[in-house]
């Protein structure tokens, strides 16, 4: 069987890559080797309770904000219900070591007030952070559809001064340079290494606003389920992709699966993590240098992640996130410190469409290094000291709960956590990386377009992680294949 475009990977970059081509009236197959499509945003349950793995909320989620537009360009707008997070405090950053706390209320306006109020000797240094911030957003030209676009635009984003040389030329106040710095737990790149232009597109998105799904990612990945179906999509579930078949010119001509068959297509879009993808292609398809590079790419921290159902509903985290700090310099540190004493993020998890959830996950940046031993193993055949080492962390984590969020500690019934390995089995990381690929300064960025004519690139390696990183991402390398400004007008006509 052949078709116009073959997409590998049914997360949401994926999904977003097929519903794009198919809407401009091309023949799509998607392709996801898990059971289900977006088996990341889909989560899993407890008692009842809903745990997001890949959604927690989204920035840009507000009317006529990027990812609403985004959103209505592939349909799934009449499908989910968003809920603006608590417009007074959505993001409550706490260092317990400096006895602080600070909320992000919604809106760049009310943001610098904020600010401004708790530290009145920073105001200038506070105007000048917003506005490069705002300015980043308004140069990215898929989240400004306005905005000049060239091939280089999203590349130019790793490089560039590092979020922490800003600072440091803005303010000498280590608790503001920590609290500005505290959203880098979203994407896992320590401040040091990610640069100023990478962590203000991701940020921007929330400060303007916040927003949940009723019924989280479940809700999504079930939206985009029917959407696929609407536009004739043939979504194949159960479908490894074990290579990639090019033609006597070297341009693509298909995909193998495992069971042996094989798909012929003139185009293609691979989601998969970057390195994964040179295990599919073809000896020779790619450059010595380009294989060099994308093989050299660093992952983000990965993380120990905890699952709290609790005995009451907690109406503290309805549209509430918790940013958990032992002190100011640890979120400088993220993923290089030990369990239990490094920084924490907090999300609720809610029972179907409840506005008040019943439980928690606690996310516990760390090093995969530290479950390296076991790497080995096969997931759900893990040996005896690997689940001793887990229940130990987890014993570690409920401690740090019980030190920095007493209140929720109290109310836990029960509780269940991963490990990097998790993370790596199911994110199909190979480093356990929780958000892919890392943007560090200097580190090579993938464009869509690969050395193999034909094939091209999306998923959070290619621009931001998070849902909008992914659908970016997706919509760029669509962009890529039927013109920039051709897509752009099309998004623009869902403003």
């Amino acid at each position: 069987m052949s078709y116009d475009f073959l997409v590998i990977g049914g997360g949401i970059s994926g999904i977003s890559s097929a519903i794009a081509l198919a809407r401009n009236g091309l023949k799509v197959a998607l392709l996801e080797k898990a059971q289900a499509t977006a088996p990341l945003l889909r989560g899993f349950s407890r008692q009842g309770v809903q745990f997001d793995t890949g959604f927690h909320y989204a920035g840009g989620l507000g009317p006529g904000e990027p990812l609403d537009i985004f959103f209505r360009y592939l349909g799934l707008s009449g499908a989910i219900t968003s809920f603006p997070f608590d417009s007074r405090g959505f993001d409550v950053y706490s260092s317990q070591a400096d006895r602080f706390e600070f909320r992000f209320p919604a809106g760049f306006q009310a943001i610098g007030a904020e600010l401004s109020a708790a530290f009145p000797r920073e105001r200038q240094a506070i105007g000048s952070y917003l506005a490069r911030v705002r300015a980043v957003c308004d140069a990215m030209p898929y989240q400004n559809l306005d905005a000049p676009i060239g091939s280089e635009s999203v590349l130019q984003m790793v490089f560039g001064p590092t979020l922490r040389e800003t600072l440091d030329g803005l303010t000498g106040d280590p608790l503001l340079k920590s609290l500005l710095s505290m959203h880098t737990l979203l994407y896992g790149v320590p401040s040091d290494q990610v640069s100023f232009a990478q962590h203000a597109v991701i940020v921007g998105n929330y400060y303007q606003s916040a927003h949940g799904i009723r019924g989280g990612g479940l809700s999504l990945a079930r939206a985009c389920d029917r959407r696929l179906e609407e536009l004739g999509v043939e979504v194949f579930c159960n479908c490894e992709v074990t290579g990639i078949a090019a033609d006597a010119s070297g341009a693509f001509s298909g995909v193998r699966l495992a069971g042996g068959e094989t798909l012929a297509g003139r185009g293609c879009i691979a989601t998969v993590h970057p390195q994964r993808l040179l295990e599919l292609v073809p000896e020779g398809a790619f450059r010595p240098t380009y294989r060099r590079r994308l093989a050299a790419l660093e992952e983000t921290v990965s993380a120990f992640l905890s699952f709290a159902v609790c005995a009451e509903p907690l109406p503290s985290l309805a549209g509430v996130n918790r940013f958990l700090f032992p002190d100011a310099q640890s979120i400088h540190e993220i993923g290089r410190g030990p369990t239990g004493e490094a920084p924490l993020y907090i999300s609720g998890a809610y029972r179907g469409q409840d506005p008040v959830p019943s439980g928690f996950i606690g996310i516990f940046p760390a090093s995969f290094a530290e479950t390296a031993r076991w790497q080995g193993s096969s997931f759900g055949k893990r040996p005896a000291a690997y689940r001793q080492f887990k229940q130990q962390q987890l014993e570690r984590m409920r401690r740090q709960i019980e030190r920095l969020s007493p209140d929720l500690a109290g109310s836990i019934a029960s509780i269940e956590a991963s490990t990097p390995l998790t993370v790596r089995q199911f994110c199909d990381s190979p480093g356990g990386g929780l958000y892919g690929v890392k943007h560090r300064v200097g580190q090579y960025n993938p464009l869509p377009a690969t050395r193999m004519k034909g094939l091209y690139l999306a998923g959070q390696a290619l621009v931001s992680p998070g849902v909008m990183g992914a659908v970016l991402s997706g919509l760029i390398a669509c962009g890529t294949i039927l013109g920039h400004e051709r897509m752009r007008k099309e998004l623009k006509a869902c403003c």
